[in-house]
């Protein structure tokens, strides 16, 4: 997506509006209201590998919770499971 910076405002390339007003539509948003929404800091735009991190972590840390809340099997009880 291209800005031009002009005069002391920033415009969109043609082709960077489509852009912007593409992911908006996705949201139900005009490209506007999406511009609004980053501006004021009521929709964040993240890549998508740090949610992807995030998510882990949060998978990680449900695990633990469950560990703490249903207790946990010892290494040698699965070993002896294993070897019936």
């Amino acid at each position: 997506m291209k800005i031009i910076n002009g005069n002391g405002s920033n415009k969109f390339s043609p082709e960077g509006w489509d852009s912007v007003q593409s992911v908006a539509a996705s949201f139900g948003l005009s490209g506007w209201e999406l511009l609004d929404k980053l501006q004021s800091q009521q929709l964040t735009l993240i890549e998508l590998e740090e949610l992807e991190d995030l998510l882990d972590t949060i998978a990680g840390l449900e695990g633990l919770l469950s560990a703490k809340e249903e207790g946990t099997i010892t290494w040698e009880k699965v070993k002896n499971e294993l070897n019936r």
